[in-house]
């Protein structure tokens, strides 16, 4: 608006105390009017889309793992199982789950919620879907061991047996958690050996020779952060706990890392031998 007088014009962007609204395409704008021009009130961006990884090849390899099914009678889901050599030609095997196990009730990740009456799960970026689609559950330590939430922040005396020691946990029964020897064993130290090719959006040769198909946890519905974590039943500390970590390029076992008790992350299991 532009008002004259004898003296002068005077430009006007807004009438004082208007309301506005602006619709663009990824967000909305409301603003107020003040001394003629606009003030922004607030902007509400639209949720992105969630574009869920393809899991096709989820299980693909340019081998040819040893593969069989497991049902768990608790809840009837079934896993896909693998075979892992000592070494090539090694008589010497585990069976072990070529998923994460995905056992539990999904509680919601923003909160800090513990019931030891039953089995509480959290999901990728806090999304059942990735649950149910190969990523499984991922537990705090005590939940993990079918402990009390107590001894995340306590020592478990039966943790101190070493690598070797056999526990179920939350495992179902005649399987158990796969241990820091096992894993030293039977699995390679290169990364993409056990990794899945549904990591990567290319083909990518060499992935998954193992079988394994561990997938990595997601930064966002289209982004990884390209390394996965695995509890295993052996306590650093009080409060800690050594874990596996894998990338691309290697295999983190044992006494290489630790992590935080509270921290919830993967685990396989392995048939009982």
């Amino acid at each position: 608006m532009v008002e004259s007088s004898s003296s002068e014009f005077v430009l006007k962007y807004c009438d004082e105390g208007s309301l506005d609204t602006l619709y663009q395409e990824n967000r909305t704008v409301y603003a107020h009017c003040e001394e003629g021009f606009w003030e922004t009130d607030s902007i509400v961006y639209k949720p992105k889309e969630k574009v869920y990884p393809n899991m096709d090849s989820l299980f693909a390899s340019d081998y040819e793992p040893v593969y069989s099914e497991f049902e768990d009678p608790r809840d009837h889901q079934v896993y896909k199982t693998v075979v892992l050599s000592e070494s090539y030609g090694s008589a010497d095997k585990i069976e072990v789950f070529a998923q994460n196990l995905n056992y539990g009730v999904m509680i919601d990740s923003s909160k800090r919620m513990l019931d030891d009456s039953k089995v509480e799960k959290h999901c990728e970026l806090n999304d059942e879907w990735f649950c149910d689609n190969g990523w499984g559950g991922q537990y705090t330590w005590s939940e993990a061991m079918a402990l009390p939430a107590k001894y995340d922040t306590l020592f478990w005396k039966e943790s101190l047996e070493g690598d070797e020691q056999i526990h179920q946990g939350i495992c179902p029964d005649g399987w158990h958690i796969m241990n820091g020897y096992e894993w030293r064993t039977y699995t390679s130290s290169a990364g993409l050996d056990l990794a899945s090719k549904s990591n990567w959006k290319l083909k990518k040769i060499g992935a998954n020779s193992s079988g394994m198909s561990v997938l990595f946890k997601m930064k966002a519905y289209d982004v990884s952060v390209m390394q996965a974590y695995f509890l295993l039943p052996k306590e650093s500390s009080k409060i800690g706990t050594f874990a596996v970590t894998i990338t691309e390029q290697s295999v983190w076992l044992g006494d290489d890392d630790h992590i935080g008790k509270h921290i919830p992350y993967s685990i396989r299991c392995v048939k009982d031998y």
